[in-house]
């Protein structure tokens, strides 16, 4: 929302703050909510490198999943996540479209701290339509504007509504770090900082990339004239119906991560030099096999069959 100060967006209740990053304990368990097309992926493949079998991307059991929409709107709770720690015995942290702030993983994990990545609104709803819509006209587009459930969707992903405010206060007592998109180099060496784990590789490479897709809709994409996306009326939609994600981007950009910046104890620049430095120079970047074997021969079927 341009024009919006940052006192404007202060929590209405603070609570027990988690932007002290240098308080962080080793034996949090961090929990990262996912959110469609800010690089999400990527991150969950990072944290499958680095932390293999103490990392559980949790899904629904089967019994939630008829509730379960585009909008993720279905909740991971302290069950399923009881259920993962029978298989994941020493479980480090969990990713998911389906974790959520306001759940009540707590009760299953009193540690359990959350963060996310979030991306300039406009960005990442021109994308999510470029990924998900069927049709790329700007018929298309308009019909997808339409759709509200497209609307202010980091919101709805943080706080499980449209609120702002809501979403604010969330970030602001349960979520202990935030990270850019449009920063997403420099937000892997502050994680770092966070997380405090020696396993810890920010080294990576791009995931789910739009530009690598050849679904059919792809190709039929492909051969359409997006132009009208920097039209001024089409701006203006996207910013229409991304109001309450861009205060909560705002707020992010303007009190929450010059927190996380200035928490930082060397030469943030130099270090995320190095780690471009190291990405060009990366050989091999694999899960381990032991992982991939948990995770889809062992958790995944155990769902499927409702044996947790």
């Amino acid at each position: 929302m341009t024009g919006t100060s940052p006192a404007s967006l202060v929590p209405r209740d603070r609570g027990p703050t988690c932007l002290q990053l240098v308080e962080r304990k080793t034996n949090t368990m961090y929990a990262f909510v996912h959110i469609d097309k800010t690089a999400g992926s990527t991150m969950t493949a990072i944290l499958r490198r680095c932390f293999g079998t103490r990392h559980c991307d949790i899904r629904l059991p089967l019994i939630k999943r008829n509730d379960d929409g585009i909008d993720h709107r279905a909740i991971v709770d302290a069950t399923d996540l009881r259920r993962v720690q029978r298989i994941y015995r020493n479980l480090r942290g969990i990713s998911g479209h389906n974790v959520k702030a306001y759940s009540d993983l707590h009760t299953a994990c009193p540690n359990i701290a959350f963060f996310t990545v979030l991306r300039d609104p406009a960005s990442r709803f021109r994308s999510h339509f470029k990924n998900r819509a069927e049709c790329h006209s700007m018929e298309g587009f308009y019909r997808w504007t339409e759709n509200d459930v497209f609307h202010n969707w980091q919101t709805k992903m943080i706080a499980g509504e449209p609120s702002a405010q809501k979403a604010i206060d969330l970030l602001s007592t349960r979520f202990q770090f935030v990270a850019f998109t449009e920063r997403f180099d420099e937000g892997l060496v502050l994680l770092g900082l966070w997380l405090r784990e020696p396993d810890y590789r920010p080294e990576y490479r791009r995931v789910n990339q739009l530009s690598e897709k050849r679904r059919p809709r792809d190709i039929a994409r492909g051969k359409c004239d997006l132009s009208y996306l920097d039209s001024d009326a089409v701006r203006s939609r996207i910013q229409d119906v991304n109001s309450e994600d861009q205060r909560v981007y705002d707020f992010v950009k303007n009190v929450v991560y010059p927190k996380q910046l200035a928490a930082f104890p060397g030469d943030l620049s130099a270090e995320v030099r190095d780690l471009e430095r190291r990405n060009q120079a990366l050989m091999t970047w694999n899960e381990s096999a032991r992982s991939r074997l948990v995770r889809n021969y062992v958790y995944k079927p155990l769902l499927h069959c409702r044996a947790i």
